[in-house]
């Protein structure tokens, strides 16, 4: 007896917590037991794993969130999780590729045509037109008259009261537009500095400025928007728990679905870029019509009548935020350099 328990080896010790373990991973802090040190191959591989899994898990999860509708999100709530890389991990991987794109597909050049234009004449030209037919409908005769026979001047101030209106966008020379009633916000001098510098340069230099500002922090944008998408979902779906009882309920649940959908998002917008003909541009547009249903169907179930007012209700709210969140990213682009 006293050879055969000689000759039993003793058991392995975790190198980082000291508990005694017999895998390969040790049971109470989860390291690996094999201390020697990776080939180059498993280097590379374990450094690509830690954040997109390069291996069966990553095409089982693309291939689950695009064909799928809210399946996804489903097994994640069922508990199936390790199969398929998690929803943080996922989103962020996924921003990041698409910024990448956008930084690779398109130009400085191109901004000027993609954003948002204000163009101060039109709207000037267009507050007049309607100041002008607004006058014509109270006398289509001529002038409004007042009670001493001479023309009132309603439609004047209409229009300078139009014009005052606050606008936020971009003009034809790349300037942002700060308007609030009219009058040019006050900025801290630092900014007003750093503002008037910005104005002086030119147009070419400005688009660059401001693309390379929203590519670099359009993911932190994206990420403050993806938990209060979450929190538009959690208002929109208070109560009705004991008669949907699959329906998301807590607010860690609706993470996960608007993590999910903002991923499937970034691929959609991806597919939309490098998509060689307007044919498949319709298409993915109207995949993205189907998936949006679909999705929400699948995830919170209900009526589809009412889940639908509610998916409005969220868009626009959610609409509002993403541009707050775009004249945010533009005033950002301009301040910091």
């Amino acid at each position: 007896m006293d050879s055969v328990a000689d000759v039993t080896p003793p058991p392995e010790t975790c190198r980082n917590c000291g508990a005694r373990t017999s895998g390969h991973y040790c049971s109470n802090c989860g390291q690996e037991t094999r201390v020697t040190l990776p080939t180059f191959a498993a280097f590379m591989r374990d450094a690509a794993g830690r954040y997109i899994a390069l291996d069966g898990r990553l095409w089982r999860t693309l291939a689950t969130l695009v064909a799928r509708p809210g399946m996804l999100t489903r097994e994640y709530l069922n508990g199936r999780r390790r199969r398929y890389i998690r929803p943080a991990r996922l989103f962020l991987v996924l921003y990041l590729l698409l910024f990448a794109a956008i930084g690779l597909l398109k130009s400085p050049t191109d901004l000027g045509n993609d954003v948002a234009v204000v163009d101060s004449d039109k709207a000037k030209a267009e507050t007049a037109k309607a100041g002008e037919d607004l006058r014509k409908a109270r006398n289509p005769s001529g002038a409004a008259r007042g009670k001493d026979g001479k023309a009132d001047g309603p439609a004047l101030a209409i229009v300078e009261a139009d014009e005052d209106d606050t606008l936020f966008g971009l003009d034809k020379d790349l300037n942002l537009t700060l308007k609030w009633d009219g009058k040019e916000l006050d900025l801290p001098p630092q900014l007003q500095r750093r503002w008037d510098h910005f104005k002086k340069l030119p147009r070419e230099e400005k688009a660059e400025q401001i693309y390379a500002g929203m590519l670099r922090f359009g993911p932190y944008a994206m990420a403050a928007l993806l938990p209060a998408f979450a929190l538009l979902l959690k208002l929109a779906y208070l109560g009705r728990g004991k008669r949907y009882p699959g329906r998301p309920q807590r607010y860690a649940e609706h993470l996960v679905y608007s993590a999910h959908l903002h991923a499937f998002a970034a691929i959609m917008i991806l597919a939309f870029l490098l998509a060689p003909f307007a044919a498949a541009r319709v298409a993915i547009a109207a995949w993205i019509a189907f998936y949006a249903v679909r999705a929400r169907q699948v995830v919170y179930r209900g009526r589809w009548w009412a889940g639908l007012l509610r998916a409005v209700v969220i868009a626009i709210c959610y609409l509002v935020l993403l541009s707050l969140a775009m004249l945010g990213l533009l005033a950002v682009a301009v301040m910091l350099r």
